[in-house]
């Protein structure tokens, strides 16, 4: 299978300079990510794309293994009846990369057909991750190839950890080892999903499919409140394409 994944950047053209912006920066070679434009529309600044647009390109953008959609609250009518028009011909998955969005609009395209979102400005590590997983099954060993995999040809004796690895578990016991990971994992999805929701625990806990209390509990486990989530929500709005 090939080592990289290919991800078609959708066009629209409300950001088709916000989109140009973001290739440019980004480096295939390291990230093991190709970013490749598709034209949802004509390439003008009063220009909108049509709502058969992701329609009539669905069978093309089969050739890649995932897509982008970038979508602003000045995109989001087009957006949803874009997707609507869609359907099950486009068979790509499709992740939205979102600016200035409610929990209401993020779940209005979801049940559209979008297969996941992520906010801008984002995290490159995030957003390579999330591609990945939207790619389908054994891309990200793919696309993220393991480092310490043993050689086919011959084995090598185990080595010898120094005290530089001792800060990476290397002579730390099984169970405290996976319990300090555990803690990591549940504390970056418990952020991640309250980013996603504005700090509203009942839908966060509903998408994580946990009760409330639990989830409650969840965070006050890890000393983690709402309230920033929401003053951050209530921030001034992002201006894509700028810099």
């Amino acid at each position: 299978m090939k080592g990289m994944i290919d991800c078609g950047v959708l066009m629209v053209p409300e950001h088709a300079r916000w989109m140009r912006e973001l290739m440019e920066d980004w480096s295939p070679a390291r990230e093991r990510i190709g970013l490749h434009g598709v034209q949802l529309g004509k390439p003008s600044a009063d220009a909108s794309a049509s709502a058969d647009a992701l329609r009539r390109q669905a069978l093309a953008l089969r050739r890649y293994d995932v897509c982008l959609l970038p979508v602003t609250l000045s995109t989001l009518g087009w957006t949803r009846t874009a997707l609507a028009v869609a359907g099950e011909a486009l068979q790509t998955p499709v992740l939205g990369l979102v600016c200035d969005m409610s929990a209401a609009g993020l779940r209005d395209l979801l049940s559209f057909g979008l297969g996941d979102f992520m906010r801008y400005p984002m995290c490159r590590e995030e957003f390579t991750t999330r591609l990945v997983q939207l790619a389908g099954p054994g891309r990200a060993a793919d696309a993220c190839p393991a480092a310490d995999a043993p050689p086919e040809e011959e084995d090598e004796p185990a080595p010898a950890w120094g005290d530089a690895d001792a800060g990476l578990g290397a002579r730390e016991p099984f169970q405290s080892a996976k319990a300090r990971i555990v803690t990591a994992f549940e504390r970056h999805y418990i952020d991640d999903m309250l980013q996603r929701y504005q700090g509203n625990i009942s839908q966060a806990a509903r998408a994580a499919h946990k009760n409330r209390r639990a989830f409650w509990q969840l965070m006050r486990k890890h000393e983690i409140a709402a309230d920033p989530y929401r003053r951050r929500n209530r921030a001034a709005p992002c201006r894509p394409g700028t810099r």
